[in-house]
């Protein structure tokens, strides 16, 4: 059976959990993929998605069924995770707490993409956190302009101004 996202929002909010388990199916990967690279733990990166999914089914009669369902799953995904560096009263900023770490992350692997992650992310962290989401969001899950402004709270025109003048820099960067 296709994947027909509309149906499957109406069909949730009529009442039909395992309608909703089709649209988990569908967006699993991308949603723990995005916490993931915000928390760099596995165990926290699950715990974090199955809260953002159960936040979901809880508010699922919210959703707009015209519009595709990612930003919104995004959004969640966002405040879980904001929500889970407040909890640990971490001293850190918790929009900058997005760093590759010392550890090798076979993250090229998962991603199927063919540069060297280590260079890369020796550029990312020296980027505002919100430039990082931007190129995340952008490059590494393609997501459209308007779906990242609905993620971030900012206009379309502001995402991509924030993309274009970051691509820059990171072109300085790299050369």
């Amino acid at each position: 059976m296709a994947y027909n996202e509309k149906e499957h929002i109406l069909s949730c909010q009529d009442g039909n959990t395992e309608a909703f388990g089709l649209i988990y199916d569908h967006h699993i990967r991308t949603i723990y993929n995005f916490i993931y690279y915000k928390v760099l733990d596995k165990d926290s990166a699950e715990d974090l998605t199955s809260q953002t999914f159960l936040k979901a089914l809880r508010n699922v009669g919210s959703v707009d069924p015209d519009r595709p369902i990612i930003s919104w799953l995004y959004k969640i995904a966002h405040n879980t995770v904001v929500d889970h560096y407040r909890s640990r009263k971490n001293t850190e900023n918790i929009d900058d707490h997005w760093d590759l770490g010392d550890e090798k992350v076979d993250i090229a692997a998962e991603l199927d993409v063919s540069v060297d992650m280590d260079r890369i992310g020796k550029y990312l962290k020296q980027l505002s956190s919100l430039e990082r989401e931007i190129i995340f969001m952008r490059v590494w899950e393609e997501l459209p302009y308007q779906a990242i402004a609905e993620v971030l709270g900012k206009t379309e025109g502001n995402c991509k101004m924030i993309y274009s003048r970051t691509i820059k820099k990171l072109k300085s960067m790299i050369n």
